[in-house]
């Protein structure tokens, strides 16, 4: 069974992630906008701000695989969980049957 209610919240915090990353780009683009001097200091500043959203879209990636791994063990779980149960009602119906047989008999 998937825990949902665990999954839930992290859901949420890398949607607020994204939300963080998106208005922190806008307000970045918003700067260098402003800013189209190719001088060597606003070239640096441009280029410290892509490699800091570079990283936390990096983080973004980081958790979304993170839950991506954890709701594939929980479905090869609950996959394995299916077939044992699907194998126990089949071996039960053709018990029930045998039964049924052989008070016929």
């Amino acid at each position: 069974m998937i825990p949902w209610a665990q999954l839930i919240p992290h859901a949420f915090s890398v949607a607020e992630m994204a939300g963080r990353i998106l208005s922190s780009n806008k307000k970045e683009k918003a700067k260098t906008e402003n800013n189209h001097s190719f001088d060597p200091e606003s070239l640096l500043a441009r280029i410290e701000i892509l490699e800091n959203n570079e990283i936390k879209q990096a983080e973004l990636i980081q958790q979304m695989a993170q839950q991506n791994l954890t709701l594939i063990k929980k479905a090869e779980s609950n996959y394995r969980l299916a077939i044992v149960g699907t194998c126990i009602g089949a071996f039960s119906i053709v018990l029930s049957l045998l039964f049924i047989l052989l008070n016929l008999k």
